[in-house]
């Protein structure tokens, strides 16, 4: 069991991050040979693992890195297996000249920082497969002895802190999502849109700095929130959501109050599941809030521009025209991708946000990928 002492300090801290930073430099203090760890979370969805909080400084920091679990073979195997693996001597794992073996890039990048000996562990909970813990030494032959029970421990501590941070992102996701599915079958947005929509928006926030920068946490709730965006449709009649003609002005203004209904709704369901102090909350209401709102002020529902619209409904606006100009609609075929891009572009500046619209459209490759991922009902890229 883990010190009352401990348990009580971590209390102290309401975020995920600020007690992993905090059981960091408890670690530093105990074992100072142990002077980097880091988390990365697995995403069963997708089957992705996902950088997530690191203790190194920001110019040696790895994030925004992701890879599928089913290609680390290492990784893989520590999952199946349920055990720790140590490696007290990283640079054993870099091939020779005479050795045409591909290195891991993540691994080539740690020793290039002067790190030499890994303690990786699977997190888990229940069964169930959260991420992996990376403890690092700039020494070798550190992880030995006594320590690797310590860190089993400690790695134990950071499996239940992250299953209950996931369980209260959860809650809110699920009972949103629960909310969204009365508005099944009514709203044509597809399942798939949404997918789509919400990797667009991972795509661009990983692509915004160095003017905006975004930690893995935020960038995984952006994820989990993108799909929600349009909760308040639910309020919205089926005379005028199913409406297959023009939108009489009326009608359209109705149409408008979805984002304030939205608004009205999650604050229920935050109220109802005692989510007020939920980290990154406020991005999911700025989300449904302000994604109709436009750079020059024509938007909805206060006609705010520029930089008074949130970060994250930017985003969110900037995926949510590009999926709908790509994908096929019942009022419409899927527009093929160049002219797609000419249409963001007319719009840029206007409409939607410059920066954001340039994060997708530079990474072609990125976007194509998951235009893959998601074929049924978008354009041939």
């Amino acid at each position: 069991m883990y010190e009352s002492s401990l348990v009580k300090e971590l209390s102290r801290y309401h975020t995920l991050p600020d007690k992993l930073r905090f059981l960091g430099e408890r670690i530093r203090q105990e074992n100072p040979k142990v002077e980097r760890f880091s988390v990365a979370l697995y995403q069963p969805g997708s089957d992705k693992v996902r950088t997530f909080f690191t203790t190194s400084p920001v110019q040696e920091a790895i994030t925004q890195y992701e890879f599928p679990l089913s290609q680390a073979w290492s990784l893989r195997q520590l999952a199946l297996e349920r055990h720790p693996r140590v490696i007290n001597d990283l640079t054993q794992l870099l091939p020779s000249e005479q050795d045409s073996r591909q290195v891991n890039p993540h691994t080539e990048k740690l020793v290039k920082q002067g790190w030499r000996a890994s303690f990786t562990s699977p997190l888990l909970c229940a069964d169930e497969l959260l991420g992996f813990v990376f403890f690092n030494s700039r020494s070798v032959f550190t992880f030995r002895g006594p320590l690797l029970q310590q860190l089993e421990l400690y790695s134990q501590l950071i499996a239940q802190l992250v299953y209950q941070d996931h369980a209260a992102i959860r809650t809110l996701t699920a009972a949103v999502r629960s909310t969204l599915s009365l508005c099944a079958g009514r709203d044509p947005e597809t399942g798939g849109h949404l997918e789509r929509m919400a990797q667009y928006a991972q795509l661009i926030a990983s692509k915004l700095e160095p003017k905006w920068t975004f930690s893995d946490r935020q960038i995984q709730h952006l994820l989990l929130f993108a799909p929600l965006h349009d909760l308040g449709k639910v309020a919205i009649p089926d005379t005028i959501l199913l409406k297959k003609g023009k939108l009489t002005q009326d009608e359209f203004r109705k149409m408008q109050e979805h984002t304030l209904k939205g608004i009205e709704l999650l604050e229920a369901v935050i109220s109802h599941h005692g989510l007020e102090n939920l980290p990154d909350v406020q991005m999911l209401k700025n989300i449904i809030l302000y994604h109709h709102e436009k750079m020059d002020g024509s938007g909805y529902p206060y006609g705010v521009s520029g930089e008074a619209i949130p970060i994250e409904a930017r985003i969110i606006a900037a995926a949510d025209v590009f999926d709908a100009l790509t994908s096929e609609r019942p009022y419409k075929k899927p527009w093929k991708l160049d002219v797609a891009y000419a249409e963001m572009q007319r719009i840029a500046g206007k409409h939607l946000d410059i920066d954001c619209v340039e994060a997708l459209l530079n990474h072609p490759s990125q976007v194509a990928a998951i235009l893959d991922q998601h074929a049924s009902d978008v354009v041939e890229a």
